[in-house]
């Protein structure tokens, strides 16, 4: 049985692979309404704990944090699925990567030989939108979240490589949740990729990596996703990103 965390896990992609991790699992879901989370815990079982917080900002990761190191010494699989579609370029931060980087990095002492996934969007805009800075309307904020995801990844995977632990990040496809008013017609509540990258013993040594809803791995343009240009483009949001 391994401890797995899970952000974002009282609905959509977070929940989906929650109900698929959560049979033989430890699981604790993170988010910011307690009403979902009570409800996702009354259906997924006793294998299920939940914590709220709002991890956009320092208060809220810390109680997250907290919560974690009282319940476990080690987690084996952390999958950052939170995420917001932001109206301004603050939030888009925020919420969109600043979460990711502060969670994984805060516990990195608990994270030895574990799996850490990224929630992101969908392969050809990751392929094809460029690095930009500019968050000027939506599909800029949009375009700006896939690819700066897409960096951290590269940015954290030597990181993580001195505790033995992988980063991958990953297209869970399209899946009904709250996010924008179109998912919200969805039908399809699976993410059976979610289960694949964070159990398969295939991927033990897999890292920096890119998969597609199907678990196949998009070669990504290495001149545009590598870890110089991470730290170059994330040292704007991240001041401690080389500490």
């Amino acid at each position: 049985m391994k401890n797995v965390v899970i952000s974002g896990g009282s609905s959509g992609v977070g929940l989906a692979i929650a109900r698929d991790l959560s049979k033989n699992n430890r699981v604790i879901l993170i988010g910011r309404n307690e009403h979902k989370l009570q409800l996702a815990k009354s259906e997924l079982g006793k294998n299920v704990d939940y914590v709220v917080g709002d991890l956009s900002t320092i208060s809220g990761r810390q109680g997250v944090i907290n919560f974690i190191l009282k319940e476990t010494d080690q987690v084996d699989i952390l999958i950052h699925s939170a995420g917001i579609y932001p109206t301004n370029s603050q939030d888009n931060i925020d919420n969109n990567l600043l979460s990711h980087y502060y969670l994984t990095m805060s516990l990195l002492n608990i994270l030895q030989g574990a799996r850490v996934l990224v929630v992101t969007g969908n392969p050809q805009a990751i392929q094809m939108a460029p690095i930009c800075e500019q968050q000027l309307n939506d599909m800029m904020r949009a375009a700006w979240a896939v690819t700066h995801k897409t960096l951290l990844v590269q940015l954290l995977k030597d990181k993580l490589a001195m505790q033995q632990t992988t980063i991958n990040s990953f297209f869970p496809g399209d899946v009904r949740s709250d996010l924008m008013p179109y998912t919200k017609s969805l039908t399809n509540t699976s993410v059976s990729v979610g289960k694949y990258l964070a159990l398969d013993e295939n991927l033990n040594e897999v890292t920096g990596r890119f998969f597609d809803e199907n678990g196949n791995i998009v070669n990504l343009n290495q001149e545009k996703y590598n870890q110089k240009t991470a730290i170059n483009v994330l040292s704007k949001y991240i001041p401690d990103i080389n500490q």
